[in-house]
């Protein structure tokens, strides 16, 4: 049987393995999908692990999309751009690294925006998947801005995809202004901060109400009243903005997984099901 799951800390909250095991349930395959809850000072030893367990297949998230190409042996091309890695394919313990993340929040935006070329976004976070969804933003021809707590961060990633696109990405602080068409929170704050005390500022009604289109990249949070509801897009709805939930983005995500790990076309409608009734 071939094994195959999630690695992140904390991972227990993932709903991953319902998508997948429901996949490979639904074209009798002989595989399953678990949960590696993996903490930062045994990653490396885990990898060896999955070498030679050995794991088939991997997703990545928090906090290890950008670590976790330290043990990766081949990168592909969107990956290597990106700088980071959601699903690792294990070819005889040789492991290769793919993003699919970018393709997930570009289908996901697809859904409230026709044509994202020349449209201008902001993307709130400077990790992982903040990259991946910046450069698919720019595939699209979206102009983008960076806004992050530590400045510093997003300045880095804006010249590095300034220069791999040949156009001006831009960076600004927290405190700074910044609008357009489309919204995007790709941090981890409500992970981290489910039940905040205080509101963060990308939260505050007269900014959001700058942009048409609001998408969260979270989902599942147990602190919220409604798992996909985080309270950004709480706003957005009350102000009558289109709203994209981060159920959306992991979906279209491990559609391109499930190709990678079994070179299958796989059940979408299942997976979707499967996602909705766990939800």
């Amino acid at each position: 049987m071939k094994q195959y799951g999630i690695l992140a800390y904390p991972a227990k909250d993932s709903l991953s393995p319902v998508i997948h095991n429901a996949a490979f349930k639904a074209l009798e395959l002989d595989a399953q999908y678990g949960v590696y809850e993996i903490p930062e000072e045994k990653l490396a030893e885990f990898m060896k692990t999955v070498k030679h367990e050995p794991i088939d297949g991997l997703s990545v998230s928090l906090p290890y999309k950008e670590s976790i190409i330290n043990f990766i042996n081949k990168l592909g091309e969107d990956a290597e751009k990106i700088g980071a890695v959601n699903t690792i394919n294990n070819k005889g313990g040789f492991l290769w690294g793919y993003n699919t993340d970018f393709i997930g929040a570009i289908n996901t935006l697809k859904e409230a925006v026709d044509d994202l070329d020349e449209k201008t976004a902001v993307v709130l976070g400077a990790g992982g998947s903040a990259r991946a969804v910046i450069y698919g933003l720019l595939k699209e021809g979206a102009h983008v801005w960076i806004k992050n707590r530590t400045k510093e961060k997003a300045d880095q990633i804006a010249m590095e995809f300034a220069e791999m696109f040949g156009r001006e990405v831009h960076s600004v602080s927290w405190e700074e202004k910044a609008t357009g068409d489309i919204l995007i929170n790709a941090t981890s704050f409500w992970v981290n901060y489910p039940k905040p005390e205080k509101l963060p500022a990308f939260c505050d009604q007269n900014f959001v109400d700058e942009f048409s289109v609001v998408m969260d990249i979270s989902y599942n949070v147990k602190g919220f009243e409604d798992p996909l509801i985080t309270p950004l897009l709480k706003v957005a709805r009350k102000l009558g903005k289109s709203v994209l939930t981060g159920d959306k983005m992991l979906l279209y995500q491990a559609i391109e997984q499930f190709k990678i790990w079994t070179e299958k076309e796989p059940p979408v409608d299942v997976m979707r099901k499967s996602l909705d009734k766990a939800l």
